[in-house]
C-alpha cells in the first residue's frame, strides 16, 4: 500500500511535463530577444550601408569630374567597370 504523503506518479509526470514546457518557453523567449537584437543590428547596418553607398556614389562622381580614369576609379572603389559606368550614367542623368 502507498503511504498518504507519497505523491502519485501521475502527478510527478504532470510536474515533469510542466517543467519541460516552462523551460522551453523560457528558452524561446530568450531566442526571441536575441532575434530582436540581431534584427535591430541588421537594420542599423543596412542604414549605414545605404549611407556609405551614397558617399561612394559622390566620390565616384567627384573622381570622374576630376578626370580620373574610369579604370582607376573602378579599381579603387572595388567595383566592376560596367557598374561604375552605370553609376556614372545614372549620376549624370539625375544632374540634368
Amino acid at each position: 500500500m502507498s503511504q498518504p504523503d507519497e505523491t502519485p506518479k501521475e502527478v510527478l509526470q504532470l510536474r515533469a511535463c510542466r517543467s519541460k514546457l516552462d523551460g522551453i518557453k523560457r528558452d524561446l523567449q530568450e531566442a526571441r530577444e536575441e532575434q530582436a537584437e540581431v534584427e535591430a543590428r541588421i537594420t542599423n547596418l543596412l542604414a549605414r550601408q545605404r549611407e556609405a553607398r551614397k558617399e561612394r556614389h559622390q566620390a565616384v562622381l567627384d573622381a570622374d569630374a576630376a578626370k580620373i580614369p574610369r579604370l582607376t576609379i573602378s579599381k579603387e572603389v572595388g567595383m566592376q567597370r560596367s557598374n561604375v559606368y552605370k553609376l556614372l550614367e545614372d549620376g549624370n542623368a539625375s544632374d540634368s
